[in-house]
This record gives structure tokens, C-alpha cells and sequence, in this order.
């Protein structure tokens, strides 16, 4: 309730000085318009302005008083039972009503139609409380609102984190599987491979456990475990995955969603056909005017493999969520290109 208590306060100042001016437009017109009368005949101006001063600090006081029950602020005002803060108020209104009036008749020097001014003075406070009621009411519903669109963004998130870490979890064992076979293969007909592919795979772990708590990532800690992943997919599969790393040196820093290259790359052998006929081309770009990293892929679909959409959906998402920006994809027969957005700053 503390941030709608200081958007009330916020708004407050606005909503007292306007609905001043507001409720003062009237004997305005009658100033200007009207002929002299025993109403504003020896005040004009001078009562308009000593209204505008009663009017808001009347307003002030109230909005105030109104936002401290509504924001349940700690306070003697609050420990009290309804029925005492409803008498309470109503003091405070003939007593404030009452010294407002006074202050009127003080600073006009004038003891002319004592009783319209009173009148006046009593009715523009009972519409001031109105007013107030309206202007409670909608910060209720604004801060209901913002209430309901936060729990609904913290639940995204959680099931995007939820959807993360499934993802994970889906990867991994399948990743590893792979990775340790290559190595037991290697261990014996090639000893420095398999020095190679322990390197890596320490690298993409210790990698993965780093990440587990982070939003965004520096883009040269991506490209660099991006490179690790491919070397050991390349270790399987051997001339029939080829990829490269296109103008990726970058002239400042930039951070990009964690894991957003571990996916497209997953994505791509996944879903295609990898043979000594069917070459697998994986190019990843850095395009520092657009503000965004390409990854492009060649494109020799499998016919077996139910796509299920979640690793391209939660990246998009996360970005959508954190960022407020999107990936977009473009594929046509040939190639399957997806461009990330790249983070200015965390």
C-alpha cells in the first residue's frame, strides 16, 4: 500500500490545484459577467482568490486524511473503529468549514452577506468531499489493477523459470549423453580430443551453474560457451556440421538473455538432418547497427521429430517480459534465421 499512498500524495498536489481552479470557474463568470449585485459587489476578484486558497487547502487536507484510511497507513487515526473516523471527520469538516470561512471574512475585511458566504463556503467543501470520494475510488481501482497486472508478470515469470528449467533438464542428460560417448570414443583413439571435450564440457557445466540466478548474461560470455557447445557437437558429427562466428567482436558490451544461443543451436540439430550428404551450416552474426545477433542455420528438416516449440517460446518470451522486445524468425526453403535483440544494459 506504500506505493499507492505515494502515488496518491503525487497526484494530490495536481488533483487539489485543479479541482480549485475548477470549482472556482463559476464566480469567475459571475465576476465577469454579471452586473453588480449584493453577492460579489465589493469583493470580485479578491473573494475569487481567497476561495481558491480555502478551496485547496481544504481539498489537501481531506485528500490526505482520505488516503491515509484508504492505504491503511500505521497511525492513530487508523487504530480507531469506523464509527470514530466517521465522527472524526465530520468535527474536522464543520471545524475546517467553520476556520475557512473565518480566514474568508478575516482577509475580505467585510461582514457583507455573511450567510451566502457560509452557504458557499459549506457547499463547495461538500463537493470537494466528493470529489475526493471519485478520486480515491479510481486510485483503489488503479492500484487494484497494478496489483493484478503485477501478480499476473510475476506468474509469467515463474513459468517461464518453471519452462527454463525443464528445458534444462531436457538437454542436459541428452547433451551429456552425447558428449560422454564421443569422449569414451575418443579417450582411446584420439587422447588430445578427449582432453578437448573434457575442457568443454567443464566449461558449458561450470557455465549453466553460473547462470542458474541471472536475467541477462554479457554477450561475449555467450559467444564464447556458444563456441564450446558447437566444438563438442562437432567432435559427433565431424565434417557434417559446419558453422562460424561472422563479425562477432564487438565495440562496447552488450548482454543478451542467458542460454538464447544454447537453444537456437539445439534447435537447429534437433530438427534437421545431418549427414555426409546433408551438411548442417551454422553462422552466427553480430549486427551492433541494428542492435541484434543473427543465427542462421541450413535447413534439411527430419520428418520424425514432433516439434514442441517450448526452447524458441521461452526464449521469446523472456525477451518479450524483460525487455519489452521480441526475436523475430524468418525462414524460407532454404534457411531458418532467427534475430536476437541485444541488451544495452542489464
Amino acid at each position: 500500500m506504500k506505493i499507492l499512498y505515494d502515488k496518491g500524495v503525487a497526484l494530490a498536489w495536481r488533483f487539489c490545484i485543479i479541482w480549485s481552479l475548477f470549482i472556482s470557474v463559476p464566480w469567475l463568470f459571475l465576476i465577469i459577467n454579471s452586473s453588480p449585485s449584493p453577492t460579489v459587489e465589493g469583493f470580485g476578484l479578491a473573494y475569487l482568490g481567497v476561495q481558491l486558497i480555502s478551496n485547496f487547502l481544504f481539498s489537501w487536507i481531506f485528500s490526505n486524511l482520505y488516503l491515509f484510511h484508504i492505504c491503511n497507513i500505521p497511525g492513530w487515526f487508523n487504530r480507531q473503529k469506523t464509527y470514530v473516523k466517521i465522527f472524526l471527520s465530520l468535527i474536522l469538516f464543520f471545524v475546517l468549514t467553520e476556520l475557512l470561512f473565518q480566514f474568508q471574512l478575516l482577509t475580505l475585511n467585510s461582514q457583507k452577506n455573511i450567510f451566502f458566504f457560509n452557504e458557499v463556503t459549506f457547499g463547495y467543501n461538500i463537493l470537494v468531499l466528493l470529489a475526493i470520494r471519485v478520486f480515491g475510488d479510481f486510485l483503489e481501482v488503479d492500484q487494484r489493477n497494478y496489483q493484478i497486472n503485477l501478480e499476473n508478470e510475476q506468474l509469467k515469470r515463474e513459468k517461464l523459470k518453471t519452462q527454463l528449467d525443464a528445458l534444462r533438464h531436457q538437454l542436459n542428460p541428452h547433451f551429456l549423453f552425447n558428449a560422454l560417448n564421443i569422449l569414451n570414443i575418443s579417450i582411446a583413439s584420439n587422447p588430445e580430443e578427449a582432453q578437448r571435450i573434457v575442457h568443454d564440457l567443464s566449461d558449458i557445466l561450470r557455465y549453466n551453474l553460473k547462470i542458474q540466478n541471472q536475467n541477462v548474461v554479457q554477450l561475449s560470455d555467450e559467444l564464447d560457451i556458444a563456441r564450446s557447445y558447437l566444438a563438442l557437437h562437432k567432435a559427433r558429427f565431424g565434417d557434417k556440421l559446419m558453422y562460424k562466428f561472422d563479425n562477432v567482436e564487438t565495440t562496447r558490451e552488450w548482454y543478451i538473455i542467458p542460454l538464447s544461443l544454447q537453444i537456437l543451436i539445439e534447435n537447429a540439430i534437433k530438427h534437421n538432418v545431418i549427414t555426409s550428404n546433408h551438411i548442417l551450416q551454422i553462422e552466427v552474426k553480430l549486427d551492433e547497427a541494428e542492435k541484434q545477433l543473427l543465427v542462421i542455420n541450413s535447413i534439411t528438416k527430419k520428418t520424425n521429430v514432433a516439434s514442441s516449440g517450448i526452447g524458441l517460446q521461452n526464449l521469446d518470451a523472456r525477451y518479450r517480459l524483460q525487455t519489452g522486445k521480441e526475436t523475430s524468425q524468418i525462414h524460407d526453403a532454404q534457411q531458418f534465421l532467427v534475430k536476437v535483440p541485444l541488451i544495452e544494459s542489464p
